[in-house]
């Protein structure tokens, strides 16, 4: 198995919002993968800070507007 296939397995049995009464399933899956997104996001720039690399944002996500 793979990192990458490892760390897919884990977001997609991350549960928070399923079972939320106010939305639907898929709803719920929605609003997790985006609460991990933006998880993963603040990590990243937090250990490329750490490790001292400064690319920008746009060479590390894409064109993101979720990323400051």
């Amino acid at each position: 198995m793979s990192a990458e296939t490892n760390a897919d397995s884990h977001a997609e049995s991350f549960r928070w919002w399923i079972g939320d009464p106010e939305m639907s399933d898929e709803e719920a899956h929605l609003h997790d993968l985006l609460a991990l997104h933006k998880a993963t996001v603040e990590l990243i720039c937090q250990q490329r800070d750490l490790l001292a690399y400064y690319d920008t944002d746009a060479e590390l996500f894409g064109d993101d507007p979720e990323v400051d």
